[in-house]
C-alpha cells in the first residue's frame, strides 16, 4: 500500500491565501483587518491512494465598519484602504403637509472639496434599492455627507463635518436617537422601519454600512417636527 503524506499546514496556508485574494478588495492597500481569516483542517494526515480527506472550513469575515474606515469626530469618514463607496437614499420625508413633499438634496464631498450632488428630488421619486453613486475612494480620503431642503429657498446644508443635532450617523447595532420625538413616539417612517430592530430599537444594517439621518426643517430638538427623517442616506463601503 502506497501512503501519500498530506501536509495540512501547507493546505491551510494555500487555501486561506486563495480566499483572501478572492474576497479582499482589489487594492494592494488592503489591511490585514479587512482580509478574511480562519482555518482548514483535514480528517487525516496520511491517506491511501484514491481516498479523499474530509476538509473542514472555519472562515471568519470582517464584521465591523471599523475594519474598513475610521470615523473622525464629528462624523468625517476616512477609509483605511482603497474602497468602493455606494450611496443610496432610503427616504426623503421633508414635507409641507401630510400630502405635500418638498425637494431635498443629498451630497458628498472628498477632502473638503466642492459638494457633489448624489440626489435631488421628492420622496415620491426615491427608490431605496437604486445605487445613486458608485465611486472608488482612495485610502485616507476624507469623506463628508450632507443634505438640505427647499422651502421658499434652500435651507441650511447640514453635513457630517460639522457638529449639529440635525445630522446623526449610525452604524450597525447603534441605538436610535432616544431624544428625538419621532423615535420616542414610535412615529418612524415606513422606509426606515426595515433598518431598525423592532425589539432592541437598534440599527440593523450591514457591517460595512453607515446610515445617516437628517433633520432639514427644524432646529428645536424638542419640537414634534424634529424627526431626523427628512433625508436618510445609506452609504456602503466595499
Amino acid at each position: 500500500m502506497k501512503r501519500i503524506p498530506l501536509p495540512p499546514r501547507a493546505i491551510v496556508l494555500a487555501a486561506l491565501s486563495l480566499i483572501a485574494a478572492a474576497l479582499a478588495p482589489a487594492s494592494k492597500a488592503a489591511t490585514t483587518e479587512s482580509v478574511p481569516r480562519g482555518t482548514l483542517t483535514t480528517s487525516a494526515d496520511l491517506l491511501r491512494v484514491g481516498l479523499k480527506p474530509t476538509l473542514t472550513w472555519n472562515v471568519e469575515f470582517p464584521s465591523e465598519i471599523s475594519t474598513v474606515v475610521d470615523i473622525i469626530p464629528p462624523n468625517t469618514v476616512v477609509p483605511k484602504q482603497d474602497v468602493t463607496m455606494k450611496i443610496r437614499v432610503l427616504g426623503a420625508s421633508f414635507q409641507e403637509s401630510l400630502t405635500s413633499y418638498l425637494t431635498v438634496q443629498a451630497f458628498y464631498r472628498t477632502n473638503g472639496s466642492a459638494w457633489v450632488t448624489a440626489f435631488s428630488g421628492l420622496q415620491t421619486t426615491v427608490v431605496p434599492s437604486t445605487i445613486l453613486v458608485q465611486k472608488t475612494i482612495t485610502k485616507n480620503t476624507k469623506l463628508d455627507f450632507g443634505g438640505r431642503g427647499y422651502r421658499s429657498g434652500w435651507l441650511t446644508l447640514y453635513n457630517t463635518g460639522t457638529t449639529s443635532p440635525n445630522v446623526v450617523m449610525l452604524k450597525n447595532g447603534d441605538a436610535v436617537p432616544d431624544t428625538t420625538p419621532a423615535f420616542q413616539q414610535g412615529e418612524i417612517e415606513s422606509f426606515l422601519k426595515p433598518y431598525i430592530n423592532s425589539t432592541t430599537k437598534k440599527i440593523s444594517i450591514g457591517p460595512k454600512d453607515l446610515i445617516i439621518l437628517y433633520e432639514l426643517g427644524q432646529t428645536d430638538t424638542k419640537a414634534s417636527g424634529f424627526d431626523l427623517q427628512d433625508l436618510v442616506m445609506l452609504v456602503t463601503f466595499e
